[in-house]
């Protein structure tokens, strides 16, 4: 039996449960929970798409009547641990408390649609080994989602048992006294995150409050009235867009107290809007903190005091909202002597994405006896196909780390670097990846096995061949949109890689470009042929993302012999005008799948960007 998150004690026996001999109902034990009774009405519509049975929800006193029956321990109870057991005769599902029958109705539904109408006698006992955890979705660097696709994920989320859901926001939020800063990029809106908090709450997952506060101001700080807050002495409304500058620069000037008075009014309007009892104020990656406006003040008393300080304001902000902080804690590394100065309830977000990454910084927090979560993440930004491969070893090893270093949450991230062009579907292996993990550390232990389950379990195919095309996919190009947004404007910086690009071995090149053709193909074949099983969009997306890497590939092979005259380099298309038209079918694709999942938002960077990629093709055709 394949479950994701895979349960951690089971008990097969003889015999099996049968809903085509089965009429009765799916009985609710007195629990007055709203959440309850839409879990067990996506229950009966399981077992309705699978088994045929259509059996109406009643109030039962116990199971002698029901087919199903579903009961809790402790009504009051917070736990999420939960017992499943299956017989001949009937099913029991008993949660120790509310979120704990959830999450065993959650497994159920996982049983029903891979056996259909005939599940296996089994007990399951089940719970999970991180208290917390969570997605984290970025919602700023180029789509903002649509209420319906948030819900929908929402709902995938609560599947794999993840409880809590951060969206990381910058200027993508309707502030009232700043209409300057989303005008434009269609933000989401205060209703919008009142209905999704709620729908939240319905599915057990804790919607925190995730806000950009020190850092990674860069529509901000553009603005011309808040121009003179920027740690940088610059007019930085007159400097042309930079999606480069947006992720590496904009810092707030921690010395000007109208610093402190314009992020506090952005709290104190956002926070309001959630009913989490934390908030995520990001501070990460500070760079231009001491390097303009407090140069003298760094010197005098050191980055690290001036960092401290601001967060401490920051803080105090969230304490008043009574929520307990949460931030990056990329910073504080560099400033062990400092930590204790900041509350002890403060959760530092402990973030790393490399494959092998290391367990240096979960040491550090766990040895200074301060909270933190682990973060891997899905590897996507800035890829048409997510990288899987380095995705999966990240996960493993960080939640390795938290483990070992006593971390109270996973929070698996997806991030939207230079304009957001990495598909939702994309995430969802590596979503379900840490979402298995972080309830079950132990299980799937080799990345074969939870390809083919979350083959089966996502997409219902039981050969596990989609995962492992989407593995392979990931593996096949390293030149991300960042590179070709840095090549196409002539940016310098971590994201030009055009000495890696040169030195490409010209015939790797013609052979990952035939295995990238041969899954577009293939994935192709099964829309064509309707043996995909999944969600028709899914799919859509996976073989537009294997179409642009494709085409990526050819465009190195493409540079490689016009623009650095390697003359050995073949021509993965005939001309400069195929390989155009190559990119504007990837292009017509991707607008209609942005849209079909997100408001406009900032598409417009995106078609920008390949405008100018073209335009650049175009001279070097003839």
């Amino acid at each position: 039996m394949i479950t994701i998150p895979e349960v951690k004690n089971l008990r097969i026996k003889e015999g099996s449960f049968d809903f085509a001999e089965k009429k009765r109902c799916i009985g609710i034990g007195h629990i007055r929970d709203e959440r309850i009774t839409c879990a067990a009405q996506r229950l009966a519509e399981a077992i309705r798409e699978a088994a045929g049975r259509d059996l109406p929800l009643v109030e039962a006193d116990g199971p002698a009547s029901c087919d199903i029956f579903l009961t809790v321990d402790d009504r009051a109870s917070t736990a999420e641990s939960y017992t499943v057991s299956v017989s001949s005769q009937d099913i029991r599902i008993c949660g120790r408390g509310p979120a704990g029958l959830f999450y065993g109705v959650q497994t159920l539904v996982q049983m029903i649609r891979q056996h259909g109408s005939r599940l296996p006698c089994c007990d399951i006992a089940d719970e999970p080994d991180f208290p917390h955890r969570g997605f984290y979705h970025d919602v700023t660097r180029g789509k903002v989602p649509t209420l319906s696709t948030l819900k929908s994920l929402v709902g995938k989320l609560s599947s794999y048992k993840i409880n809590q859901l951060q969206l990381y926001v910058e200027h993508s939020f309707t502030f009232k006294n700043i209409p300057e800063l989303w005008r434009d990029k269609d933000p989401l809106t205060h209703a919008e995150i009142r209905e999704l908090d709620a729908w939240c709450t319905m599915h057990f997952i804790d919607l925190a409050p995730s806000l950009s506060t020190f850092g990674h101001l860069y529509e901000l700080l553009r603005i011309g009235r808040f121009e003179r807050l920027n740690e940088l002495d610059i007019a930085a409304g007159a400097l042309p867009h930079n999606l480069w500058d947006r992720m590496a620069h904009y810092t707030i000037d921690v010395a000007n107290p109208d610093s402190f008075f314009l992020i506090k009014s952005m709290l104190d309007e956002f926070l309001p809007l959630f009913g989490s009892r934390y908030c995520n104020i990001c501070c990460d990656e500070t760079f231009d903190l001491g390097m303009g406006k407090n140069a003298g003040l760094a010197a005098a008393v050191g980055k690290g005091r001036l960092y401290v300080e601001f967060v401490k304001k920051i803080v105090g902000v969230v304490h008043e909202h009574d929520k307990t902080p949460m931030l990056w804690g990329d910073v504080m590394l560099h400033y062990p002597e400092l930590l204790p100065e900041l509350p002890k309830d403060l959760v530092f977000l402990n973030w790393g994405y490399a494959a092998d990454v290391s367990g240096d910084a979960a040491r550090f927090f766990a040895r200074h006896g301060a909270r933190q979560y682990v973060c891997p993440g899905v590897q996507g930004w800035s890829r048409f196909a997510n990288d899987i491969e380095t995705a999966s070893a990240n996960i493993r090893t960080m939640v390795r780390h938290g483990r070992e270093n006593r971390a109270e949450g996973v929070l698996d991230t997806d991030w939207g670097d230079c304009g957001h062009v990495n598909f939702l579907a994309a995430s969802y292996h590596g979503m379900a990846l840490g979402a298995a993990l972080a309830w079950n550390a132990s299980s799937y232990p080799d990345d074969a096995g939870f390809d083919s389950a979350i083959s089966l379990v996502e997409w219902n195919d039981p050969s596990g061949r989609v995962a492992s095309l989407l593995r392979e996919l990931g593996s096949l190009c390293f030149y991300h949109f960042g590179n070709q947004y840095a090549w196409a404007y002539d940016i310098g910086g971590a994201w030009n890689r055009e000495a890696e690009v040169e030195a490409l071995d010209c015939a790797d090149l013609a052979l990952r470009h035939e295995r990238a053709s041969a899954i577009a193909d293939a994935l192709n074949g099964m829309r064509e042929s309707g043996s995909f099983a999944g969600n028709g969009l899914d799919l859509d997306e996976f073989i537009c993302g294997s179409r642009a890497v494709q085409w990526t590939l050819a465009l190195l092979a493409f540079k490689k012999k016009r623009e650095y005259r390697q003359a050995g380099c073949p021509a993965l298309y005939g001309s400069a005008a195929q390989l155009l038209e190559e990119g504007r079918m990837v292009l017509r694709e991707f607008e209609r799948l942005w849209r079909k999942r997100n408001k406009e938002s900032e598409l417009r960077n995106v078609s920008d960007t390949f405008g100018k990629i073209f335009e650049r093709i175009g001279k070097f055709d003839g």
